[in-house]
């Protein structure tokens, strides 16, 4: 039990690593549904809002 323990612990943590990456290399950003996107859109592809905005870096 103690593989699989670990197992589930170091792909949570990859996961989670990945997210992070992903979420810094967004370059725009849906206001409506909060989906973040690496091009620029004209409408959301996720929910069809033409909310699409340029991410804020501050």
């Amino acid at each position: 039990m103690g593989l699989f323990n670990d197992l589930g612990k170091k792909f949570e943590q990859l996961k989670q690593e990945a997210e992070s990456s992903a979420s810094d290399e967004a370059t725009h950003g849906c206001r409506e549904c909060e989906t973040l996107l690496y091009t620029d859109y004209a409408e959301c592809p996720e929910c069809g809002s033409d909310s699409v905005v340029p991410v804020r870096r501050d």
